[in-house]
């Protein structure tokens, strides 16, 4: 009965919390799309307290096969008894839990506390079962807010640019895009644009999309999160003020 497959977008986000550690997100992104799936109404939460040393309350070298272990066995287990998707993990001071949403909650505490009793009894557990129609544990709290969502984009560019040989050090020309509702609108961007030392490359129209009007532009910078997220953070800020979108950004690879 087990809901996982390879159509699975997996990705991870690292925030700080009110107590000022960090904690660390790891989620089914593709699920955005579908949730809430209604036949899986109930969420179980549950998951491990572990021993470290590290300021941050994340876990040392020796821990991460034991947490990955029971992520694993606790899938296998809630499977054999009901219809269920993991849909995610969360880790912070000291404690990681899983998230599952799954079709029928009838015996599972009974049985996921006899798995940790007789397989885990040397840690601390945590297991809550709750009613989740709407899928809001997933949809509020894993899945990221627009400004994390825009940091892991970036992210994800220099993430390739960095398994392609490039130690992202030099600076170089960096290609943005944005698309407006208006040829105006466009134009006056244009203008604010080129103020903030941008070279135009292009602007053109594509009748399309409800957002025709293109500009395509470029500045030398440097692509390390610390330098181009601040940049395209603005950007995405001034195509909003001329009720248009940036749509990202791509540049060479750089290997010394």
């Amino acid at each position: 009965m087990k809901s996982q497959n390879s159509a699975e977008q997996w990705d991870n986000y690292v925030a700080k919390y009110e107590n000022g550690k960090p904690g660390s997100t790891t989620l089914r992104m593709d699920l955005i799309e579908k949730s809430p799936l209604k036949e899986l109404p109930y969420l179980v939460v549950t998951g491990i307290t572990f021993e470290t040393n590290r300021e941050d309350g994340f876990p040392g070298n020796d821990i991460f096969p034991i947490i990955h272990k029971i992520s694993d066995e606790l899938l296998e287990l809630i499977s054999r008894e009901t219809e269920t998707i993991l849909v995610g993990s969360f880790m912070h001071d000291q404690e990681r839990l899983e998230y599952f949403y799954v079709a029928n909650k009838e015996g599972l505490q009974e049985k996921i506390e006899k798995y940790y009793q007789e397989n885990y009894s040397g840690y601390e557990f945590y297991l809550n079962i709750k009613e989740d129609q709407n899928w809001e544990y997933y949809t509020e709290f894993l899945y990221p807010n627009q400004e994390t969502l825009n940091y892991m984009a970036d992210q994800s560019v220099i993430r390739n640019l960095y398994n392609a040989g490039d130690p992202l050090t030099k600076e170089r020309s960096v290609n943005h895009w944005m698309y407006f509702s208006t040829e105006s609108n466009m134009l006056k961007c244009k203008k604010e644009l080129e103020n903030k030392n941008f070279m135009i490359q292009n602007s053109g129209v594509n009748q399309q999309t409800n957002l025709p009007f293109e500009l395509q532009f470029s500045r030398m910078d440097k692509v390390d999160i610390n330098s181009i997220f601040p940049i395209t953070s603005e950007l995405r800020k001034i195509a909003k003020e001329y009720n248009g979108e940036y749509d990202g950004w791509d540049t060479s690879i750089e290997v010394e």
